[in-house]
């Protein structure tokens, strides 16, 4: 009897311990085939790419159409393949170990029994061990592809395609001026900066965007070291990411749940340069432009590596009065961020200049615009702003010991500023001294022409200016690598090859500046300004696409054909309106909260000069949205002007009317003389026409209430 209980004791201990494992065994397949799996870094940042912000799926939903196939990353094909065998190999191992716990439950101490259900269950055991080891082989090779079973499923909701603008995209064109690496970038170098430009100045002095590392008071600067050499990690203000965050993007998709994800990495850190220029409307020097300079390389030398790019909400305006308002106040999205890809590579070209104007030797009227153009992006450091004076009366020098001069016989300091525009390659001088009126009503600015006290000019005036960029001193005689703050080098950190002869020349710093430094690797040239305007407005010669264009693809280029130079920084005046708009979209897609995205279409202007003096302006923009009827309206209004301050005339009229007591002029035919508190166009040959006010086109319904003079009306 007692032996009975044993045996029976036994058979009980053994089938807890049968039941307990099918149920462990059981609720380890419902883990690995069913829930979502735990996030591979706890302090990485983890977002779903399946949603329109990726930039996977912006690229997938590119080529789809075309091919007629779905939307589907290969990878998450092949993820979801795998996915699908290891359920039901999982399926089948659940089922012969539930088959083996039978047959032992059911032996009633039938040895033969039982020794059949443990050879089951050591046989179900193996395959168990195999189908893990075989997990374990195929998520080893899929990481060193790029793709990985870590990182929270689920994510962000998922819009219908082309029906909504990437979120955090629309600051750019609004808020965000330029930047560089632009957005979506494929092959930046890994020693590259990352440049910021605002269309506001943002208030620089605060601990939640600079870090004042080497202790000195001033925001944004590193202390070059009078010994040794210098050390971005210590003798520059470091940036705070709570307030801009640069992070390499790691890609993964889990091959158990099918879901995808971006893995954000901070790097090791950057130090933060502030572009000062002085402005008459602040008692300060002030900053758009922020330079970030990674303490080490980016990327890898074997692979491409992505990174982002996020601006928070802590960024902060310069505007004391409103209490120093959030970046983002007024924007939708409360951020915004971009992408670009760095090649295995690094930089070790110098730039070079391609372009100036007005061009060496040439005769130029005092309402131009100065511009140099660049094969490629320079570092904003050192090259913005307006000119101090100098000991030499004819000398000028850019601001904050910059590296621009400036000479001319007769003339005063030129009153204006250095603008870095076009993607960081043309510097662009635009005067602020005010000389006449457009056909806009607008300020024409001009540079100063013989206007010295006591110099005598002939008719018209005229004067010479001379030029010249300081490269930046190499490291050594065989790398263009520039020593850090000695002149101008492009992003990477390579000094200005000013003659383009691939040949290391380390100009002197020795007085006077157009005596002694007129020798590469500086550049320098000239050219003369003769007491005349133009007053030519420009004229849009070609746009694509064309007026009311129709199924225009999503990568379509967007391009206005000026007829003559253009001024860049009126380029960035350039809009476009979207009808529905993004909230509007949204009531049609019946989409709220998080799943509705506010941001309007981003661009930027991309400039070419085409040696006829023809401007073409490609606008860099987000894709158009094709999932719905949707109307684009690009606006060029009166603010884009040419390199003589001439606006894009929008209004209709006549040739020679116009008002009473004004002048015509002989080349635009355009009234020069306007009232100084009404500054009107001309006035229109019939009642069916509109007119211009203030640059404003009006209907002659609206006159009425128009601001100009009755004379304007048509009688």
């Amino acid at each position: 009897m007692l032996q009975w209980i044993n045996n029976q004791n036994k058979r009980i201990s053994k089938t807890a311990i049968v039941i307990t494992g099918v149920i462990l065994v059981a609720v380890f397949l419902i883990f690995l085939f069913a829930a979502e799996a735990v996030g591979a870094q706890e302090t990485a940042n983890i977002i779903s790419v399946a949603d329109p912000n990726s930039q996977l799926q912006q690229g997938v939903n590119i080529i789809q159409e075309p091919l007629g196939l779905p939307a589907t990353d290969i990878r998450l094909i092949i993820a979801r393949i795998i996915r699908v065998a290891l359920s039901l190999i999982g399926i089948v191992v659940l089922v012969i170990i539930i088959y083996g716990g039978y047959l032992w439950m059911t032996a009633g101490g039938n040895e033969d029994q039982i020794g059949k259900a443990k050879k089951v269950l050591f046989n179900a055991v193996i395959g168990l061990v195999i189908i893990l080891s075989a997990y374990a082989i195929v998520s080893f090779i899929m990481n060193m592809l790029g793709v990985g079973s870590g990182g929270p499923g689920g994510g962000g909701t998922l819009s219908p395609p082309g029906t909504q603008n990437f979120q955090g995209s629309g600051a750019l064109g609004q808020v965000i001026k330029d930047h560089y690496p632009a957005r979506n970038q494929k092959g930046v170098p890994r020693n590259t900066k990352i440049a910021i430009t605002f269309f506001k100045p943002i208030k620089i002095n605060d601990t939640a965007l600079v870090i004042d590392k080497n202790g000195n008071g001033i925001a944004g600067d590193c202390v070059i070291p009078t010994v040794g050499t210098m050390d971005w990690a210590t003798d520059c203000d470091a940036l705070n990411t709570s307030s801009i965050k640069i992070e390499r993007v790691n890609t993964v998709i889990d091959i158990i749940t099918s879901s995808t994800q971006e893995v954000f990495v901070p790097i090791s850190g950057a130090a933060i340069l502030a572009s000062y220029v002085s402005s008459t409307e602040f008692d300060h020097q002030i900053v758009y432009t922020l330079v970030l300079r990674p303490y080490d390389y980016l990327g890898e030398e074997t692979e491409d590596v992505q990174y982002r790019v996020y601006l928070t909400n802590n960024i902060k305006i310069d505007d004391s009065q409103n209490n120093y308002p959030a970046l983002f106040a007024s924007s939708p999205t409360k951020y915004y961020s971009w992408y670009f890809t760095c090649s295995t590579l690094l930089d070790l070209s110098p730039p070079h200049v391609i372009d100036v104007y007005p061009r060496n030797g040439y005769k130029e009227v005092k309402n131009t615009v100065i511009q140099v153009v660049f094969d490629e992006a320079v570092d904003p450091m050192g090259v913005q702003g307006g000119f101090d004076e100098t000991a030499d009366e004819n000398l000028f020098v850019l601001q904050n010991s910059g590296y621009i001069f400036l000479t001319s016989n007769y003339s005063v300091k030129p009153e204006g500023n250095f603008d870095l525009l076009n993607s960081y390659t043309t510097l662009e001088f635009s005067s602020n001294v005010a000389c006449g009126k457009n056909a806009c009503g607008n300020n024409i600015y001009c540079l100063p022409v013989c206007d010295k006290s006591g110099v005598v000019c002939g008719d018209p005036k005229t004067d010479n200016y001379k030029v010249l960029l300081r490269a930046a001193w190499t490291n050594s005689s065989s790398t263009f690598e520039a020593i850090p703050f000695s002149g101008i080098s492009d992003m990477a950190g390579n000094a200005l090859d000013g003659n383009n002869d691939k040949v290391i020349q380390k100009a002197p710093r020795t007085e006077p500046v157009f005596d002694s430094q007129k020798v590469p690797d500086n550049y320098y040239w000239g050219f003369m300004l003769e007491d005349k305007l133009d007053l030519t407005p420009p004229i849009i010669n070609q746009t694509l696409p064309g007026p009311e264009a129709t199924w225009v693809e999503p990568e379509k280029e967007w391009t206005m054909l000026f007829d003559k130079r253009m001024r860049v920084g009126s380029l960035y005046s350039i809009s476009i309106q979207e009808s529905p708009t993004p909230a509007e979209r949204c009531n049609l897609l019946g989409l709220s909260g998080a799943a509705c995205i506010l941001d309007s279409l981003w661009r930027v202007p991309n400039v070419v000069f085409n040696e006829d003096d023809s401007t073409l302006t490609i606008m860099d923009h987000g894709p158009f949205l094709d999932g719905l009827a949707q109307i684009y309206v690009p606006y060029i209004n009166s603010r884009v002007e040419d390199a003589h301050f001439n606006c894009l005339y929008p209004g209709q009229g006549p040739e020679h009317n116009v008002i009473e007591g004004g002048t015509t002029d002989d080349n635009t035919d355009y009234s020069s003389i306007c009232d100084g508190t009404n500054n009107c166009c001309i006035k229109p040959e019939n009642e069916t026409e509109d007119f211009c006010c203030n640059g404003i086109e009006v209907g002659l319904h609206e006159t009425a209430s128009s601001s100009c003079y009755a004379g304007l009306k048509y009688p």
